[in-house]
């Protein structure tokens, strides 16, 4: 079991604390709604729900809907005399789409930023603190658990079950934690950081979707200590053009370190039809599309089909899909050069022994580099290893990996 560190436990602590001081409890148990406490409660309160199986509002557009500030809810287990876990699920059930949303009063899940702001007036105004832990969330079908335009937030200790498209959806937020979740079974992705800042993504396992885990115009994301396997790609580093969301001024500063990524060639579910994710090549561990100033790092990378660790600029890696994708029919809306990425220390063996890619073989290897996008300052050090044993291809005129970063 890994530990988190000591800047992360604490600050765990301190918003847990100022959360419910002062706080109300409401309990909930099997045959009530756990909504029906979620309205009633006030800025700070938890909502304790006993196990059991919930479905809420069949004609709302959501499992759960929090507006409240700081609200916490609190999923309680149960070992059953069989030995089994009891947890609390919840189902989809009726018309809804996603499992919970956390956003302000008035903001949708499919809202952008301008709509959000006309709905509150002219100005958003963020949703101060969310916290879930102990919750199942089955089968919805749009997205599991989701943020959106919340300042401080917690998913802790949840399971994201089939839910469609997206498991773990923390978007256009800020200053959260992801810990020790399990998410499977999406057609886009089981986790997705996505137009959000200063987020932490620790000791979780993201399985078995088309993306294991994805960030698209971020800034500061720091991902440690995650299992992530069974996925067509196990984790995407992609382009804004990729995004439902526009260019932030910073994205950088993704730091994919001490992860397990493994096994990622192909997923159980289809990605939507025409959809981007379509058009991913099965068997890759790590993908960097034109996306600049991040780290992959201390990682062990194996067993995956086609592509250990793949860094192309965003032009190169759409001209071989569809056409309609690409930047002369599609023009970047930000850099599409990959520039200043450091690859290092990681362990990648057993990679590209099995690319199912007709017409991409030249690309597969344990460490792969090809850019007509004029990118610059990329390293991938020496101390990949097995040192002299990996594969690797470059489309650096030297034919070696590129070092220019370094």
């Amino acid at each position: 079991m890994y530990k988190l560190s000591f800047n992360l436990v604490t600050a765990a602590v301190i918003f847990a604390t100022s959360a419910i001081a002062n706080a109300a409890v409401h309990r909930v148990f099997p045959g009530e709604s756990i909504q029906a406490a979620i309205d009633v409660a006030s800025r700070g309160d938890t909502i304790l729900v006993e196990p059991g199986q919930y479905m809420e509002d069949p004609t709302s557009r959501y499992g759960l809907r929090i507006t409240t500030d700081k609200l916490r809810l609190v999923g309680k287990t149960r070992v059953a005399g069989d030995g089994t876990t009891e947890r609390v699920h919840l189902i989809a059930t009726g018309d809804q789409e996603t499992g919970v949303l956390a956003a302000p009063a008035g903001c949708e899940y499919d809202m952008n930023s301008e709509e959000c702001a006309e709905a509150m007036g002219g100005e958003i105004a963020d949703l101060e603190g969310f916290y879930i832990r102990g919750f199942v969330v089955d089968g919805f079908p749009v997205n599991g658990i989701q943020t959106r335009w919340v300042d401080g937030f917690e998913f802790s200790n949840n399971e994201s079950a089939n839910n469609l498209n997206n498991g773990l959806y923390p978007t256009l937020s800020a200053n959260g934690l992801v810990r020790n979740n399990v998410s499977y079974g999406s057609l886009d992705t089981a986790m997705w950081v996505a137009g959000s800042e200063n987020v932490r993504v620790v000791g979780n396992v993201l399985r078995d979707s088309v993306i294991g885990f994805e960030i698209t115009v971020s800034n500061d994301v720091q991902v440690r200590y995650n299992e992530i396997y069974g996925n067509t790609v196990g984790v995407g580093l992609f382009h804004p053009n990729a995004a439902g969301n526009p260019p932030l001024p910073v994205m950088k500063n993704w730091v994919i370190r001490q992860n397990d990524i493994h096994s990622n060639n192909g997923s159980p579910v289809p990605p939507p039809e025409g959809s981007f994710q379509e058009g991913l090549p099965a068997g890759v561990g790590v993908l960097l599309l034109g996306v600049s100033d991040n780290v992959v790092a201390r990682n062990v990378v194996e067993n995956n089909n086609f592509v250990g660790i793949g860094i192309l600029g965003w032009c190169t890696a759409v001209a071989t899909g569809d056409p309609s994708r690409n930047c002369e029919n599609d023009p970047p809306i930000a850099d599409p050069a990959a520039n200043n990425n450091l690859v290092a220390a990681n362990e990648v063996y057993d990679n590209a022994l099995s690319p199912s890619t007709p017409g991409l073989e030249f690309l597969a290897a344990d460490l792969t580099y090809v850019d007509a996008d004029e990118s610059t300052g990329n390293c991938f050090k020496r101390s990949n290893r097995p040192p002299g044993d990996y594969t690797f291809v470059s489309s650096e005129p030297d034919g070696e990996l590129p070092t220019d970063g370094c």
